[in-house]
């Protein structure tokens, strides 16, 4: 995500995406905001717009390149109101969205903003200055809630290292040979957080895998949880918040997986 120093914008482009499909409100906005020369005193960077007529088209462009800010309007031939919004919302969760449309309708505004919208506003008063304002506001506050967003991660990652840490710390374990399946079970992970991102099945058969693997080194409780923890410390930055959000839940669900299918195989050879 792009953002703002005190002295203004710190990056060369501003990359929006315009999702209307009339021909007439996409001129109105960009002849009046977004074909570029001076802003006035609005402080923006040089602006890169890329226009969708539909939200299908609108997603695949959001999926194949980056924008900081999308100007949607609800009413669409492929999808109408705040389902529009949600759509596209849960495609691009730490995007900033200015939400355009042509009716006076404070209710379905309120409802978009309470669905993380940073914007909402009417074709029909519609200004440059308006527009760019709202478009510098959004892309700012989006970026300081997904600052905010990551940092709460953070925590919440470093406490339940803590946790994990003491259960490590009291569990006995014989197989620490299980550590050289880390590099494993960092793959196996970014493969869950992919097939759950897609909406497909996550690789359930792979984690029964890589039970047996451990369990065929003798590996307990302890051993899953120090792996769990080195894989977690050796994890880089995320380019998105909803990116590091999804990998923290996707690889606690792989943790209660394994942990469950050692404690089904020791039980079976228990006699």
């Amino acid at each position: 995500m792009r953002g703002l120093d005190r002295s203004g914008w710190t990056d060369p482009l501003l990359r929006i995406l315009l999702v209307e499909d009339s021909e007439s409100d996409r001129q109105l906005v960009y002849e009046n905001a977004l074909s570029g020369g001076t802003h006035g005193s609005i402080l923006l960077p040089p602006l890169k717009v890329t226009m969708a007529g539909e939200l299908r088209h609108a997603l695949t462009l959001l999926q194949n390149g980056p924008f900081d800010t999308v100007l949607l309007d609800l009413n669409l031939p492929d999808s109408v109101g705040i389902e529009t919004f949600l759509r596209l919302r849960r495609q691009a969760p730490d995007l900033a969205v200015v939400v355009l449309t042509g009716l006076d309708d404070d209710t379905l505004g309120a409802e978009t903003i309470r669905h993380g919208a940073q914007d909402y506003l009417s074709k029909n008063k519609l200004d440059g200055t308006l527009l760019l304002r709202a478009i510098r506001y959004a892309v700012e506050r989006q970026r300081l809630l997904n600052e905010l967003d990551r940092t709460r991660q953070r925590i919440r990652q470093e406490q339940e290292i803590q946790s994990l840490e003491q259960l490590s710390n009291r569990t006995p374990g014989d197989g620490l040979r299980a550590l050289s399946l880390e590099r494993v079970y960092a793959e196996l992970v970014r493969h869950y957080v992919i097939t759950t991102r897609e909406r497909r099945d996550p690789p359930r058969e792979e984690v029964r895998a890589l039970a047996v693997r451990l369990m065929a080194m003798n590996a307990g409780a302890r051993d899953v949880v120090l792996l769990h923890l080195r894989m977690l410390r050796a994890t880089g930055h995320w380019t998105t918040a909803a990116e590091e959000r999804a990998f923290s839940q996707d690889a606690r669900l792989v943790l209660v997986e394994l942990l469950g299918h050692l404690t089904d195989f020791y039980r079976e050879r228990t006699p």
